[in-house]
């Protein structure tokens, strides 16, 4: 199956808003084997969308429109598309009464202008939209399959999964599964030295590393007719790997980091406070991430000063003196105090030079300490990270919860 996206719309032809509905979906689609051979973006005119239909009708199966389905004047995605095929649209009464609900559960009231949306080609197949006014639908046309969504991503992601599932797996000869995991702290090269007899192309199987946005994944893909023989391929390769590279996995497709972490948390009755300088509060964000949190996270604070490490964490005066406040001695001491401060089983911490100013000949930007204290030890952990500023904040968190996880994971009696 070969498909085509097409993301309609002024603002994204223009630079204004960013397609990540391409990529997402793209993604999606992959994952089941189906083949994204091409995106487009054009603008909210009749010309272009009669244009990109003759061109993509001839090369793909499959044609997937996104965006211009909304209440105005300007969003023509639909009727021109039915224009285009010769289709009438009628109004379609399971639409209209999703749009009735959604409305009630907004508790406001539906405008004239919202009853454009319900209106749908004949004889095609509603893609409900519980996230916005807009539905999608799904058609055949010409010999190609013809998909419609809207265009904010929050309406579209759990659309397309419906859409996936419904119209586009039972159409697959093989089907294709794809996880991955995914690594903090090692390159490519490395991994190729360490699992080098993993990757590659198999017999029903592909693995091969691919980056991030801050790290590594190791993207297994399986091929077959059968699920369930394809998910034991996938397994042993993800185990493999899983195994070898422990002290680099940091979440995989079903699992992020911070859930991981939750459930060792959770698992041993442990609570966990934060205190954090160059990240601002990320930490704590991604822990509370977790639905629950509140059964393992105190407390977090936010002390970028250093008066305010002294006076909220206990920090000594004397160490941030003779050490500076991004120092192992700092990240100890700031992890210790918000432990005791809170009354949490784990104090942790985070201190670093975010930049882009602020570094001395030996401390640049980038230098992170991770400060972990439980009630029988304290340590701290040294990183070098590089990137813009937010780019080494995340990064920053990441590397805290990688390390809280190693200990978490690697520590047999009672913290």
């Amino acid at each position: 199956m070969k498909i085509e996206v097409i993301a309609v719309g002024n603002e994204v032809v223009y630079g204004y808003t960013v397609n990540t509905n391409a990529s997402f979906m793209a993604r999606e689609l992959e994952k089941y084997g189906a083949e994204v051979c091409y995106h487009t973006s054009i603008r909210d005119r009749k010309e272009d969308i009669f244009n990109a239909l003759d061109v993509a009708k001839n090369r793909v199966d499959t044609i997937i429109l996104c965006g211009g389905l909304g209440p105005t004047k300007d969003d023509l995605t639909k009727e021109m598309v039915c224009e285009y095929y010769n289709l009438e649209m009628e109004k379609n009464k399971e639409a209209l009464d999703e749009l009735k609900d959604f409305f009630r559960r907004m508790q406001k009231e539906m405008l004239e202008t919202n009853f454009k949306q319900i209106y749908l080609p004949i004889g095609s197949h509603l893609l409900i939209n519980r996230n916005g006014t807009a539905p999608g639908c799904v058609f055949e046309a010409d010999g190609n399959m013809v998909a419609l969504f809207p265009g904010p991503p929050r309406e579209l992601k759990p659309m397309f999964n419906d859409f996936i599932e419904q119209h586009i797996v039972p159409q697959l000869d093989k089907r294709c599964i794809t996880e991955e995991v995914r690594l903090l702290g090692i390159g490519e090269s490395q991994i190729a030295s360490e699992i080098d007899d993993l990757l590659g192309v198999f017999e029903e199987v592909e693995v091969a590393p691919y980056l991030g946005e801050g790290y590594v994944s190791i993207r297994i893909k399986g091929y077959g007719t059968d699920k369930d023989t394809i998910e034991k391929n996938i397994d042993y390769y993800k185990n493999q790997i899983s195994t070898r590279l422990k002290q680099y996995v940091i979440g995989d497709t079903k699992k992020v980091i911070e859930e991981v972490v939750y459930e060792y948390l959770l698992e041993k009755s442990l609570t966990i406070s934060t205190a954090e300088s160059c990240t601002g509060g990320l930490l704590a964000s991604r822990l509370i991430n977790n639905n629950g949190a509140s059964n393992i996270f105190n407390e977090g604070f936010i002390t970028y000063s250093n008066q305010s490490k002294i006076n909220i964490l206990g920090v000594k005066k004397e160490t941030l003196d003779s050490f500076g406040a991004v120092s192992y001695e700092v990240a100890n001491e700031m992890a210790l105090g918000v432990m005791k401060k809170t009354g949490a089983d784990i104090g942790i911490s985070i201190t670093g030079i975010a930049g882009p100013t602020g570094e001395t000949a030996e401390k640049p930007v980038g230098l992170i300490y991770i400060g972990i204290a439980t009630k029988h030890k304290c340590v701290s952990i040294k990183v070098n990270l590089y990137g813009t500023r937010n780019e080494i904040r995340k990064l920053a968190t990441a590397y805290a919860l990688q390390n809280l996880l190693k200990i978490l994971q690697n520590t047999q009696e009672e913290l």
